[in-house]
């Protein structure tokens, strides 16, 4: 799938559909009044005690304060690692497809299908999985969300037919999102803001490697039956899958929550005892919370014009790297003569590029603390634009280079030194995007980042469906020009929205500022 974006970000998919509905992010009377009106509710004249970790005295069901600094690392580092294998599996297709084609006397477009309906998958699964993390639980979700992914990658492996194949990519990526959607928030419940920087800066970043790790993969085990690529990465998944059976524990504070209310009831022998969730359990469904959460993100990209070009635009920058997927293998091959291994360590540069531009978090999250500093305290979402001015630029810069590097004649070396550079442009744009995303709609920040995982998902599982053709069709300069130009486009962007964002922040149904809470909620709840 980054200092203070990453942790608003793992905080916003922490938050139930239900909770989206009461609160906002970072705003503390809120939250304290609605658990009023919760309390109030569970009452019906009868006093009821609602159930709260005491901050004081650790409780024995807080288990992130028991926890030493290894143990939470430890944690956060199998969460990470089985995310990466996810997105692995998405491009680990891409070498292995020469020999599906054959296997299968399939077209290429065909076999392109298993990159395409394996990224659907990874967004479609977030709007599901999703609610089903907020009720349940992160452990619980974890654990058959990977299972059932194993299980469909065994299909992809071991089926017979090309359509059973391809159910097995779009299921598996279905199933294994939840490590894309759930992961962020996991973490985020272990590490308090003043160490979540660095466990979700490299998280973030694993995601993004793992598209350009996968290829290598593919590439190492070329020479042996397609399965074995597969067959690899599902030996993974499932050590991944035993470790979390064994060492991760149940993280989300709500589901810790029921547990102390559970013990305080069977101890004191008093049934008023109770968590926020159980009520939230017992007037929610899971159908309606997925419901809820797969309309409003909708509605934030129908309905929010802001939303819209910015989900459009790293649905952009996605859909370039794994139209790369399929136009590598063409020119590297063409021009360079390279074989399987050489092309897939073509990706390396891409990862370069990203790995090389993440400590630049540190940096953006000090300028933004200055900005607002100097704007007597008061921060602004276009504030969090700024790694959005480098990437806008990065991005076209790298795609030329690439474009125009790509001659017989020109050493190798310089396309890929293009392809880093794009990478570390996508990096950027990532962040800048992200982190607004979260500050300007607090209130649907996991809606907001759920419908940005959807464009951007569907647009990079579309653009490999035409990328072969358009480079054989248009030439490999001309095709690399085209993709440079579009992003060209887009470089207004960030100085549009810096401009004007405030403006069309105030149009939108969605957007949260703290300015109106202060309005509707001028009293102190504590």
């Amino acid at each position: 799938m980054v200092a203070e974006f990453q942790i608003a970000s793992a905080q916003s998919s922490a938050l139930t559909s239900t909770e989206e509905e009461h609160c906002s992010i970072n705003s503390d009377k809120a939250a304290k009044l609605d658990l009023e009106l919760t309390s109030e509710r569970k009452n019906d004249g009868k006093q009821s005690h609602e159930v709260t970790f005491n901050e004081d005295i650790a409780d024995p069901e807080d288990i992130a304060r028991h926890m030493s600094p290894a143990r939470r690392y430890y944690i956060s580092s199998l969460i990470t690692f089985t995310s990466m294998v996810i997105t692995m599996i998405s491009s680990s297709w891409t070498l292995p497809s020469t020999h599906i084609i054959e296997h299968f006397h399939i077209s290429h477009e065909v076999s392109t299908l298993g990159i395409t309906l394996y990224v659907f998958g990874l967004g479609i699964g977030p709007l599901f999985l999703s609610p089903l993390s907020e009720l349940y639980g992160r452990r619980i979700t974890f654990l058959y969300a990977l299972t059932l992914s194993i299980i469909w990658q065994c299909l992809t492996i071991w089926s017979k037919t090309i359509t059973g194949v391809m159910f097995g990519r779009f299921l598996s990526g279905f199933f294994g999102s939840a490590f894309l959607s759930v992961a962020g928030g996991a973490i985020a419940d272990i590490f308090d803001k003043d160490h979540i920087g660095i466990p979700m800066a490299i998280y973030t970043t694993s995601a993004f490697l793992g598209p350009s790790l996968g290829p290598i993969i593919g590439g190492a085990l070329y020479h042996h039956s397609y399965k074995w690529t597969f067959i690899t990465l599902l030996i993974t998944s499932g050590c991944c899958l035993v470790m979390i059976i064994f060492t991760i524990p149940e993280t989300y504070k709500p589901m810790l929550l029921i547990r102390k209310a559970k013990r305080l009831r069977k101890e004191k022998n008093d049934q008023r005892y109770y968590a926020v969730l159980e009520v939230t359990r017992e007037q929610t469904s899971l159908l309606s919370a997925i419901f809820l959460s797969t309309k409003r993100p909708f509605g934030l990209l129908l309905r929010d014009r802001m939303m819209g070009v910015l989900c459009f635009y790293t649905g952009l920058e996605l859909a370039i790297i794994y139209l790369y997927f399929v136009a590598f293998p063409y020119v590297f091959k063409k021009l360079y003569n390279f074989g399987p291994m050489e092309i897939a360590c073509s990706y390396i540069g891409i990862m370069v590029g990203m790995i090389l531009s993440a400590p630049t978090c540190l940096l953006f999250q000090k300028t933004f603390e200055w900005r607002v500093k100097r704007n007597n305290g008061v921060k602004t979402p276009e504030m969090r634009f700024e790694p959005l001015f480098y990437g806008a630029f990065l991005t076209p810069v790298g795609l030329f280079i690439f474009a125009f590097t790509c001659y017989k004649h020109v050493h190798w070396i310089a396309p890929i030194i293009g392809s880093a550079i794009f990478g570390s442009g996508v990096y950027f744009v990532f962040t800048g995007v992200f982190a607004y995303t979260v500050d300007a709609y607090r209130r649907y920040a996991a809606s907001g980042m759920a419908c940005n995982t959807f464009v951007r998902c569907i647009m990079a599982g579309v653009f490999p469906l035409f990328g072969l053709q358009m480079y054989k069709s248009m030439g490999v300069n001309w095709a690399g020009f085209l993709l440079a130009m579009v992003t060209v486009a887009m470089i207004p962007v960030p100085f549009l929205f810096t401009k004007y964002g405030a403006r069309l922040r105030a149009k939108s149904p969605y957007a949260w500022d703290d300015w109106f809470f202060c309005i509707f909620f001028p009293l102190d709840v504590a």
